[in-house]
């Protein structure tokens, strides 16, 4: 096989990634250490209270099913609750005799 060329071939780079360890359990202790940490700067205040609110929403979002079971359940039988009352409406609209009177003047 011959080989034609000018220099060495060029090698492609390779990648360099480094992983690191997550430990979200960690994470969540060390966020909530220094949620409690009293210091006198009030803008390290300010981002305390600003994490603190966001790890509020967080818990809430993620928090107990039990809620949202719930609140799935409540929105069903609203749901279902307003196809009946829709259903009862238009039934007790199209048996009426003004529907039916209507309906005789625009076919002649």
């Amino acid at each position: 096989m011959i080989k034609i060329g000018f220099g060495k071939r060029v090698r492609p780079k390779s990648f360099g990634f480094i992983p690191r360890f997550y430990d979200p359990v960690k994470e969540e202790l060390n966020e909530r250490l220094a949620k409690y940490q009293e210091t006198d700067d009030a803008s390290v205040q300010v981002d305390q209270l600003k994490s603190r609110i966001k790890s509020g929403m967080r818990q809430k979002f993620y928090g107990d099913p039990n809620i949202r079971s719930n609140v799935e359940r409540q929105s069903n039988i609203r749901l279902l609750f307003i196809i009946i009352t829709l259903f009862l409406i238009s039934y007790v609209i199209l048996k009426s005799d003004r529907f039916l009177s209507m309906l005789d003047v625009f076919t002649q």
